[in-house]
């Protein structure tokens, strides 16, 4: 492969990653569209239902927020009965965040913006380029 077909490639490739980006976060953008909560909330809503619960160190983690930030989003989603704290019972001092009915409703009710038939499109594209990504990374 010459050199230049091999730098038109990585042009593409970086073109088309820009692209999808984007198109990402348009994606969340029409996800959170004339919702009252922040797109860093809803966003914590689907990692609480795809993890089943998480602590706020993962949470902290992911958000890359100190602790204090997440106690401060866990809160007023406590609030709008959206989450709940709840002990761990192999060990009490492990709080766990987890949906409650109202939360696993809000997250379904998320997507009814979107045809049955479009999700099912980007997700199978998605899960494509991620096992293509999976035999490079």
């Amino acid at each position: 492969m010459s050199k230049n077909s091999q730098m038109h490639n990585v042009e593409i490739i970086m073109r088309e990653m820009l692209e999808i980006q984007q198109k990402s976060k348009m994606f969340v953008n029409l996800l959170s569209e004339g919702e009252s909560l922040s797109q860093s909330q809803l966003i914590l809503l689907l990692q609480l239902k795809f993890n089943e619960g998480m602590k706020a160190t993962e949470i902290a983690d992911f958000f890359n927020v100190t602790p204090g930030a997440v106690t401060s989003m866990c809160d007023k989603l406590e609030k709008l009965n959206l989450v709940q704290r709840v002990r761990e019972s192999e060990d009490r001092r492990v709080v766990k965040m987890i949906l409650t009915n109202s939360g696993e409703v809000k997250v379904e009710e998320l997507f009814l913006k979107f045809s049955q038939e479009k999700l099912t499109d980007i997700a199978k594209v998605l899960i494509d380029v991620n096992k293509l990504m999976s035999t490079i990374f």
